[in-house]
């Protein structure tokens, strides 16, 4: 029960942190397999990475019961900002253009036909909208009006934590392992046929009891990461790959930590703040890729019951020139990031723009937060940072 009580509160905190990585033998690895250094070298402040930064107020219409203020949340940008909450009271989607005007917002959340009873998962394409409940499946909804139109089913699965869209009837799906035991976690699923293709990535034991599995899009294909792995995979015309090696140099996890029990295993390699590895979250665009790394640097003012004081740190690669910046991160694991057009974006709530203030950490943009800020119908509603990376 210990244990359990344990795993609870580290699950609490971290959310969508993994504790697993890759087999040693890395399908299809290649000496061409580009690696990275991944330590306080490249490390930068935020006004010295980015190249363009904007502030995108949400701004809900006065006087009305519209909540947007939700410490998980899902974002898509594409010519209009959707922007869903995933606090189970409310589920609600909305849209805004991207100035931040509100435009629309719907909520079917339940339990009967045309009802989602979890959002965990927000995909847009064209005019149709993709709820995944989590639950191995899909329900698809027609824009701009959100009738229903299919409930698409995955497969009998313990828990589906991310999907992503290929073509018409493939996905690519991550799934929660039923046990302990190291088993293949992203799948590909033809839901017209109903085949499933296991990709060669295993989980490691007690990967189970927190999230596997992240994707990002790229022109052609997609990325694979999940948590502790040193390696980010490609998965292109129907094979995967390694795409990028991360090396922790000094502070990389040992193979032995591994064999640790599970509060040992987070107790020395989490919460001691000596290990350095990839937490999972993945993004992509315009041939930059943006993961978040933990432990690059020791926070003196660490509080492990505190999540923003946990050392995430948001790191860049630039696939044509082969650059690396980092800079410390604002948000933590909880919050996914979207990109659109080399623009990345991230769903500021009221908490962390202040605490962006307290820090100084936009240096020479904070006069663009403030007036982002001014444009608030309420304070407690989020802003959605937009910036580019300079390589």
């Amino acid at each position: 029960m210990e244990k359990i009580r344990f795993y609870s509160v580290i699950i609490g905190l971290l959310g969508m942190l993994l504790v697993q990585c890759q087999t040693k033998e890395k399908e299809g690895e290649t000496k061409s397999t580009p690696t990275f250094l991944i330590d306080n070298s490249s490390l930068l402040a935020f006004e010295d990475i980015v190249s363009e930064v904007e502030f995108i107020p949400l701004m809900a219409p006065k006087d009305t019961l519209i909540n947007l203020s939700c410490n998980v949340s899902e974002l898509v940008v594409n010519d209009k900002i959707f922007y869903a909450s995933r606090c189970y009271k409310d589920l609600s989607i909305h849209t805004f253009d991207l100035e931040g005007n509100h435009l629309q917002s719907w909520n079917k959340k339940g339990e009967g036909p045309g009802e989602y009873p979890s959002l965990h998962g927000l995909i847009v394409d064209n005019n149709e909208l993709y709820i995944s409940t989590g639950r191995g499946s899909i329900l698809k909804y027609g824009l701009p009006a959100f009738e229903f139109k299919e409930e698409i089913q995955l497969g009998d699965y313990n828990f589906v934590p991310t999907v992503s869209f290929i073509s018409a009837y493939n996905w690519l799906i991550s799934s929660e392992p039923p046990s302990n035991e190291r088993q293949e976690i992203f799948h590909v699923v033809n839901t017209e046929s109903g085949k499933v293709n296991s990709l060669p990535i295993l989980s490691l034991p007690y990967s189970g009891e927190l999230n596997p599995g992240m994707f990002a899009n790229m022109e052609e294909g997609k990325l694979l990461s999940f948590g502790l792995s040193d390696t980010i995979y490609s998965y292109q015309h129907d094979a995967i790959k390694p795409f990028v090696i991360l090396n922790f140099g000094d502070k990389s996890i040992s193979p032995d930590d591994f064999e640790l029990e599970g509060e040992a295993f987070v107790e020395k390699t989490l919460l001691s703040q000596n290990y350095a590895f990839n937490t999972g979250q993945i993004d992509y665009s315009e041939g930059i890729i943006k993961f978040m790394a933990y432990g690059i640097e020791k926070n003196p003012l660490f509080d492990q019951a505190d999540l923003s004081t946990f050392p995430f740190y948001d790191v860049f690669i630039s696939q044509n020139t082969g650059e690396l910046k980092m800079t410390k991160a604002l948000l933590n694991i909880r919050n996914n990031s979207c990109s659109a057009e080399g623009y990345f974006y991230q769903a500021m709530q009221q908490t962390d723009w202040q605490r962006a203030l307290d820090l100084g950490y936009f240096g020479k943009y904070e006069e663009k937060l403030l007036q982002s800020i001014e444009k608030l119908s309420d304070e407690e509603d989020p802003i959605i940072l937009k910036f580019k990376v300079a390589f």
